[in-house]
């Protein structure tokens, strides 16, 4: 049994690095920061936060190829 607990556990750190490198955890870390940061006031839901976010990228290409 014991090889199935260290199987599920690397296929848990393997979705927890896949979800971190795509960005998929960034909102959850901005609850995070806010909270910690900003308590008492309501945060961005979900959607706002991605939007902000991807205009911001839109707007600030940085060095990134037209």
């Amino acid at each position: 049994m014991a090889h199935g607990n260290r199987l599920g556990a690397a296929l848990r750190y393997a979705w927890d690095y896949l979800k971190e490198v795509s960005g998929e955890n960034a909102y959850d870390h901005y609850l995070r920061r806010h909270r910690a940061t900003h308590p008492g006031k309501p945060p961005m839901s979900r959607r706002e936060f991605y939007r902000r976010r991807q205009d911001e990228r839109f707007s600030n290409p940085g060095s990134r190829c037209p």
